[in-house]
């Protein structure tokens, strides 16, 4: 799903800013990096930060075996921290945010880290069931979000020019047999 979300933001990134050397990536939730690594060519530096020592840790590793100079793997997590004085031109989130238990915390500060005219990309799950974890859906907060709840969020905490798009829609095997319908959303705000 990671390597989903990685292609659904870089695509994203191609479209709403014009992916340059010039570009400051941070990206959010980013485990062992999948998506910021996919994201790196196109842009100048990207800074992985999650909440996880033990992904955080994959990631350096991965930077160090292949000499990413211009990547860097932090640990922040915005629920219990204070924003950084760090700002980006984009933050990138990737099926991370149903994770994430104070939601109106985390995307305030994603607007404090954000560059004047910067961008936020979010791609996560629509409104599910709860099969997409399944029963052991351990630090799982939110089973999907509802678009118009969630760009209430945005906009209350400071974005505009919010805009959903769907990017994604799948068929999961479900527990009881057959198989259950997902989607995924991308939103956009500056």
């Amino acid at each position: 799903m990671k390597q989903i979300a990685a292609t659904i933001l870089r695509e994203a990134l191609q479209r709403e800013t014009k992916p340059s050397n010039e570009i400051d990536l941070l990206d959010y939730g980013c485990g062992t990096g999948l998506v910021g690594l996919y994201l790196l060519p196109h842009v100048n530096s990207v800074t992985g930060a999650d909440n996880s020592l033990g992904m955080l840790e994959v990631l350096r590793q991965k930077i160090a075996a292949d000499e990413f100079d211009r990547m860097q793997a932090i640990h922040l997590d915005l629920e219990h921290e204070s924003a950084p004085h760090n700002r980006y031109h984009v933050i990138t989130v990737g099926m991370a945010m149903h994770h994430i238990a104070d939601i109106e915390r985390v995307l305030a500060a994603f607007r404090k880290m954000l560059l004047p005219g910067g961008l936020l990309c979010i791609a996560d799950l629509d409104t599910e069931s709860g099969a997409f974890h399944g029963p052991d859906a351990q630090g799982v907060y939110h089973l999907g979000f509802d678009r118009d709840d969630f760009r209430t969020k945005l906009i209350e905490s400071g974005f505009s020019d919010v805009r959903f798009t769907t990017a994604l829609e799948f068929n999961k095997p479900a527990d009881a047999g057959g198989e259950e319908s997902f989607s995924v959303f991308l939103a956009i705000a500056r």
